[in-house]
């Protein structure tokens, strides 16, 4: 039985500072409601990225990955900024990765595949027949 993936979800205390941070990072803005959420979307692959207000952040790290095909701009965009951790270039897996924490500290990794059939390392390899 497939499994179509439209939403995640993602903590935040600012929200007007999580708006700034995603979409300076390509996502666009297509819902607030103050004090409640902030909903992004991916027109692309039919998917909703959500931050939702919460005062109290999870103990264990939220790791965000995105996937972007302009990653030169996206890390020239952030190098000196706060929110930089680190760029892996190359990857151990081929690809390119900019290491981000947003304002509210979960991290966030935008990664370009070198070409296509790069698989990065928590990605299975499927063989369709």
């Amino acid at each position: 039985m497939p499994i179509a993936f439209d939403h995640i979800t993602a903590p935040s205390r600012n929200l007007d500072a999580s708006i700034v941070f995603y979409t300076n990072i390509g996502m666009t803005l297509i819902e607030v409601e103050p004090k409640h959420h902030a909903h992004f979307e991916n027109k692309a692959h039919n998917t909703i990225f959500t931050v939702y207000y919460n005062t109290k952040i999870p103990e264990d790290d939220v790791v965000i990955y995105f996937e972007v095909t302009d990653f030169e701009l996206l890390e020239a965009r952030f190098r000196e900024s706060v929110y930089f951790i680190k760029t892996t270039i190359p990857s151990s897996w081929g690809g390119h990765e900019l290491h981000l924490k947003d304002p509210d500290g979960n991290y966030v990794i935008l990664y370009q595949r070198n070409q296509a059939k790069n698989i990065p390392p928590w990605q299975i390899e499927t063989h369709e027949s």
